[in-house]
């Protein structure tokens, strides 16, 4: 204890408690912040107080500190508790050592509240420990490096992502890592650009997954750059979605495109069409004329193929539900493009008996033929393809390989792969697309409309392609549940009836109407809903065949205006726009624009009849 009079003000006057006490615990001394420590008011009342009675929380807490005073005659940042007037714990961190007096052994001491100190420790401990576990749960890593690029510091979710422990490389550096994993981009670049101030953000694909990763400068207190910051999170199932939407998107708008272009053609070639079949009907074989006629024909109908391909791209070919069995559809089309498959491309097929799906042939044999024909042109005349079908259940969660996803549900995977060139990521991107297309002959619509045939049934597409692995496209098409369905026989026509042709096309009004006389009906024209409307109320109709798509009023329109007036009135629903077989559902029937004469002659004489009932 100072006794010199400047040291005794040092002595009180410092915000560190200070005390002087014996062997029993009594204090002789004590300086105003060790009063204030304790909660008391005055250094008299602290000096009435025992050590070991109303100091410390208990005797175990201050034998220690005897103990080493006995031992080295010192204390060195003891750690003990004490309580406070009011009965509050205080942590106690104790420095003294042993005077000897005239009247004996004494302790001097200093005591430093660490109570809050403790606290802002465990407090920020605690921060530290839910940052980690945050960060370990997140599909993200990070790391710091020295100005040598040497680890310091890693964590996140790194097994997960790179599959080794974050502690791994700690200790070590950058290149050694890159020895061990060769990285796509220049990494050791982007943490020199950090060293020198640079926040790098960038994306990489690395063992199938697609990287976000951040590098920058890793400053101390004063602002100084002593190494480099990263952080990389695995974005791929974003990214996937983000494709997917993309690809929606696009793929809705060529649908709407490709479905305004295939209701126009469809409208001019309804009037193409019926007239050769007026002029053919009229010109006997052998004739001047009729070959050419038949040769506009012929290229019309080439082109109503066109038109039915873009049709099904935009989703409306229609879904047929006739039961469907593809193992003998696969062996009739081998047996037809026989010629057209290189001699030393081999062909193999494994599909179950009886296994069957529920769809229209026609759409499934034409999607068939496109992976074949596909295949084929893959191998550059040598190869393999290989033709299966299996059993399938789906849970309708997206697959990464998915072009189409298909709904939950049961399903046959009709498989088709090819030991070709194989194709990347951007290829199967857009391979599905109208007007795409790698090779140098093709309209490149084979494909897309393969994609809208599976859309209408209700299907999936998945490709399982890599360069120079060749290819494998699995269609799920919706498993055959039921019978097949029986056709109800036609019906003969009735005598010289009355059949309303409502139309917005000019041509397409005057072919249908000679088209209709020339099969022996009586024929009148609207050009749109209202008219045609006013000459049902005005005349005798027997029959009406209505455009779907018009100004003013759509044909759906006309049919429920119809159906209001004379429910029993036989109605046709007549598009280029919708290949749906079903059409507004209070239709008698319907006919996808263009068709010929006779698709029109089995119509009429199917449903006049329905006037009588």
């Amino acid at each position: 204890m100072p006794t010199d009079p400047e040291l005794l003000r040092l002595y009180d006057r410092s915000p560190i408690g200070m005390y002087r006490s014996d062997a029993n615990g009594r204090l002789l001394r004590v300086n105003p912040a060790l009063v204030a420590m304790l909660g008391y008011d005055t250094v008299d009342e602290v000096l009435a107080l025992d050590l070991l009675r109303d100091v410390y929380t208990g005797p175990d807490e201050r034998a220690p500190v005897l103990e080493d005073y006995r031992e080295s005659g010192f204390v060195e940042g003891r750690r003990v508790h004490w309580k406070t007037r009011t009965g509050r714990v205080l942590t106690v961190q104790l420095f003294g050592h042993v005077v000897e007096t005239s009247d004996g052994l004494v302790f001097d001491a200093t005591a430093i509240d660490q109570t809050e100190v403790d606290a802002l420790e465990e407090s920020l401990r605690q921060q530290k420990e839910i940052v980690e576990l945050v960060v370990r749960q997140m599909p993200a890593a990070y790391w710091i490096t020295d100005r040598n690029l040497r680890f310091l510091q890693s964590g996140g979710a790194v097994d997960q992502m790179f599959g080794f422990p974050a502690s791994t490389y700690i200790g070590r550096t950058l290149h050694d890592t890159l020895a061990d994993y060769p990285s796509p981009t220049d990494t050791v670049a982007t943490h020199v650009r950090a060293l020198a101030g640079e926040v790098i953000q960038y994306e990489s694909e690395w063992r199938g997954k697609t990287l976000a990763s951040t590098i920058g400068p890793y400053r101390n207190g004063k602002g100084e750059i002593i190494g480099a910051i990263g952080t990389t999170a695995d974005v791929t199932a974003w990214r996937l979605l983000e494709r997917r939407m993309v690809d929606a998107q696009r793929a809705e708008s060529l649908g709407i495109l490709a479905g305004g272009l295939a209701h126009d053609f469809n409208n001019l070639l309804v009037a193409v069409l019926g007239n050769a079949d007026l002029a053919l009907r009229e010109i006997p074989a052998g004739k001047p004329g009729r070959v050419a006629i038949e040769n506009i024909r012929t290229a019309g109908l080439q082109a109503a193929e066109l038109t039915d391909q873009l049709l099904a791209y935009a989703g409306r070919g229609g879904a047929g539900t006739t039961r469907v069995e593809p193992g003998p559809l696969v062996d009739e089309l081998l047996r037809i493009t026989a010629t057209a498959i290189p001699a030393e491309v081999s062909v193999s097929v494994d599909i179950p008996a009886k296994l069957a799906v529920r769809g229209d042939p026609a759409q499934l044999r034409q999607v068939l033929l496109n992976l074949i024909n596909n295949a084929r042109d893959a191998l550059a005349g040598r190869g393999s393809i290989a033709i299966s079908a299996d059993p399938l259940h789906t849970s309708g969660e997206a697959d990464p390989d998915d072009v189409l996803t298909a709904p939950a549900g049961s399903f046959v995977a009709l498989r088709v792969r090819d030991d070709g060139p194989g194709m990347d990521r951007e290829t199967r991107r857009h391979v599905f697309e109208p007007f795409f297309t790698t090779k140098s002959t093709g309209h490149g619509l084979g494909l897309a409309a393969v994609l809208g045939i599976v859309r209408a049934h209700g299907g999936g597409i998945r490709i399982v392609s890599a360069p120079g692995d060749g290819a494998e496209v699995s269609i799920l098409w919706p498993a055959a549940v039921t019978a097949p369905a029986m056709r109800a026989p036609s019906a003969p026509p009735l005598n010289a009836p009355t059949v309303l042709v409502i139309d917005d096309e000019v041509l397409v009004r005057d072919v249908l109407a000679r088209m209709i006389e020339d099969l022996g009906y009586a024929a009148m024209t609207a050009p749109d809903g209202p008219s045609g409307i006013r000459l049902v109320d005005e005349g005798e109709v027997d029959a009406v065949l209505v455009d779907l798509t018009m100004p003013l009023m759509s044909g759906a329109d006309v049919v429920t205006a119809l159906r209001k007036k004379k429910p029993n009135l036989p109605v046709v629903v007549c598009s280029g726009y919708d290949r749906d077989g079903r059409g507004p559902v209070q239709a008698d029937a319907y006919l996808p624009k263009p068709f010929r004469i006779d698709a029109l002659e089995r119509t009429l004489a199917k449903l006049l009849p329905l006037r009588n009932v």
